[in-house]
Parts: structure tokens; sequence; C-alpha cells
């Protein structure tokens, strides 16, 4: 008997360490968007210490869903939340999702069209300033994160370099990250999916009740785009259905150039001209080998420009397909929390002198970062590198510099890739962030 119980109590200690862990709570709310006059469903996952501590404000993660998904395209995620934040492998952070599905092709395509809706001015006038002003989020570029998949990864992607002074951080998986080599590549794919030539294209026209899916996904696809990208409700193009939109093909499976050129404002790759490494958004950009879509090459193209734009960031293969894996979907929040504030209480003493005045770029970075700090008297400064476990990788004394800007080069490519924690000491300052090295 004295056995059994001293099991039962053992048994009894576990299951309270196992429920006493951190673990995020779901919330299902809902909001009218202005951008697209109507009302929009928003999950939400916040931390169980958002219930406890009713002062600290928190960083966000906004996940995009893709073809097909909704407000709820996360929830088969909770238990992958739970274990990161669970495990200590994530600070406490607010998760968001949105919908952003629509007719008639199933979705917006994150971006403002006559046809579907202003999907971007939604995304980020409406959402962001929601979440901001009715839960404890931090309003800063710095607690902005963006994950995506497919269609969402697009959206990451371009809000991440489009609205730069609003995202920190964007991980995106199996966007179709360059136009100018997918859409020539899917010609042949169009012709297998459709009897001619000449062809007729149509969207309804496939023995397949959803969005996403083998049958006429290509054809279907193109649709979807159009939407976004080349909207008409006035097509005179008569070998389509419906004749919504300017489809980039002619019946002959040629690619209209008009047309082409049009869909080239929404290239991604071709965006990335636009960023600096002084910008300081970090980017994760993850794809499958086997990638159904064709978006492997794409995205093997995006990598080729971020890096031609000296650009720091990180390209993650794995050996699937479209789908996002688990192990992606965990490395991807991981990286967006290693960039993103840790939750605070946001006086504007500490906003403004640790946000605005220090910073450190590029972050991601490769061979080196600068530190760029206003110090606001003379003093000794110590730079000191550590690892996620606290021990301490090296330390440089950069001895007496005077009050105002200063700028000190962090050589970082002797380290291992991973995350680190930089701190910069002095009589006025104590410093630290989180620094990622490719």
């Amino acid at each position: 008997m004295r056995t059994l119980r001293v099991f039962m109590v053992v048994l009894l200690l576990c299951g309270f360490i196992s429920t006493a862990r951190s673990q995020y709570f779901k919330v299902d709310s809902s909001f009218y968007s202005v951008s697209l006059k109507e009302k929009r469903n928003v999950t939400l996952f916040l931390p169980d210490t958002y219930f406890q501590e009713n002062d600290v404000h928190y960083p966000v993660i906004y996940f995009l869903h893709g073809w097909g998904g909704n407000h709820n395209s996360l929830n088969d995620r909770l238990v992958w939340l739970n274990y990161l934040l669970g495990s200590g492998m994530i600070q406490p952070t607010i998760i968001v999702c949105a919908d952003n599905s629509d007719e008639p092709f199933g979705s917006g395509v994150y971006v403002n069209s006559s046809l579907t809706g202003n999907f971007e001015d939604y995304n980020i006038n409406d959402l962001i300033p929601w979440v901001e002003s009715k839960f404890r989020a931090i309003a800063h570029k710095n607690a902005r994160g963006m994950l995506g998949q497919s269609l969402g990864g697009f959206g990451a992607l371009r809000y991440g370099i489009l609205h730069k002074d609003m995202i920190r951080a964007v991980a995106s998986h199996g966007a179709q990250a360059n136009t100018a080599i997918w859409l020539p590549m899917i010609g042949q794919m169009l012709m297998f999916e459709n009897s001619g030539p000449p062809y007729f294209y149509d969207f309804y026209g496939f023995n397949n009740d959803l969005p996403f899916g083998a049958a006429g996904f290509f054809t279907r696809s193109l649709f979807l785009a159009a939407s976004g990208f080349s909207p008409d409700p006035n097509s005179q193009q008569n070998y389509i259905n419906p004749q919504i939109v300017q489809f980039p093909y002619n019946q002959y499976a040629q690619i209209i150039d008009s047309i082409y050129d049009k869909w080239m404002d929404y290239n991604i790759t071709s965006m990335v001209n636009t960023l600096t490494p002084a910008d300081s958004v970090g980017f994760l950009v993850g794809c499958g080998l086997y990638d159904e879509t064709l978006a492997y090459l794409p995205n093997l193209s995006l990598s080729n420009a971020l890096n031609a734009q000296g650009i720091a960031h990180e390209f993650y293969v794995h050996k699937a397909g479209h789908v996002m894996p688990d192990s992606y979907f965990t490395h991807a929040v991981i990286f967006l929390d290693s960039l993103l504030m840790d939750p605070d209480f946001p006086t504007e003493n500490t906003l403004n002198f640790s946000e605005t005045q220090i910073r450190i770029f590029p972050n991601p970075a490769a061979g080196h970062a600068f530190l760029e700090f206003n110090n606001p008297s003379s003093g000794n400064i110590k730079v000191s590198v550590f690892d996620l476990k606290g021990a301490l990788i090296e330390q440089n004394h950069h001895g007496r510099l005077p009050m105002g800007y200063q700028s000190i080069a962090l050589e970082v490519k002797h380290l291992d890739p991973g995350i680190y924690l930089v701190n910069i000491l002095s009589p006025d300052i104590n410093f630290h962030s989180k620094l990622i090295v490719h």
C-alpha cells in the first residue's frame, strides 16, 4: 500500500509539473475592416502569462494562411506552439491568424484589388492597429513578425519589403517568389490540364471541390493570382471562364506580354532591389526541394537576390513538398522570436531609448554587424557576446567613447551559426539584443 501511495504521489507531481508548463489559449474574435467594408474573423493565441501579468505587453507574430485557408488555419499547430512556449524555446508572444479567404476564387491574394477587395490595406492598416488597440501588443516595428505559407508566404514577403518600417522579421514557406521564373514554367502544365489548342481555361471545369488540389491546380492558380494582379470585370478574353480577369496566357498557351508586365509589378524578387542591410528586416525563406507547385527555383532565385543586395537571411530547404512541415514551422517561429523584442512594460523611456537609439544591423548577419547608438555621456564601453546558455563567447573593451553617435563593428564570421545575445555596457547603458549569425 505504501508503494502504491508513493507511486500515486509521483503521478500527481508529474501531472502538476506537466500542467504547470506555459501554454497558449486560443481566442476567437472578429472586427470590422474599413478596407474590406465587412466584419472579419480573427483567431489569436495568447500566452498564459497574458492573463497573469496585466501590465506586460507582448510582441506579435502574424500568420498569413495559404489558398483555401482562413482564420482557423493555425489551429492544428497549437500543440507545437505550446511545446515551444512550454520548453522555453520562445518567449511569450501573441500569435494572430486573420481570415483572408474571399470569393470568387477562394482567397484574396494579399494585395489591393478592384475584384477581391483591398486585402493589403486590411492586413496592414486595419488588422495590426486593431490588434495593438484591443490587446496588449507592443506597437513597434521591432515587435512585429510575419509567417506565411504559400500564398501567405507571398504576402509576408511583400509586406516585409513594402512596409519595412513596420515589420522586423519575415518567414515564408513555399511562396511564389519570382513571377519571371514561375509563369513561363507552367505553360506546359496549362497544356496538360486543358484540351486544345485552342485552349479554353475554365476555373470551374475541374472535378475538384477544393480551391487547392491536384485537378487543374495551375489553371486555377492563374485565375487566383490574376484576381489580384490583373483584375478586369470587362475582360475581352472569351476563352476564359469566369471572364473577370486578364489571364496571362492566350488560347495557344503563349504568355501575353502586356499582362506579364502587370504581373511583374508584384514580383517579390524584383522588389528586393529596394532593400538595404540598414533596413534591418530579417528573412527566412523556406521551400521543399520537391514542391509540387514549382516553387523551389523561384525561392532559390529570391535567396540569390537577397545575397546580391547584401541582405543576410536564411534559405531553408527540406526534402519534401509544398505543405509546411512541422520542423519548418517550429524553426520559423523560433527564428521570428529571436529577432523580436521581449515582452516588456512599455514605458516611453525604455521604448525610445532601447529601440530607437540603439540598433544592430544587419540582423541576421553573416560576416559582420554594426552596433549603432547615441552615447548619452562620455564613458567606457564594453561589448559582450553570449550564447543562449549564458556562456560568454567574447568581450571587447572599446575604451572611453565621447558623447553622441557611435558605430562599433562587430565581427561575427568566426562564430558558429546560431542565436546570440549581445550586451552593451557603459555607466549609462545596459542594453541586450538578440543577434542571428548565419
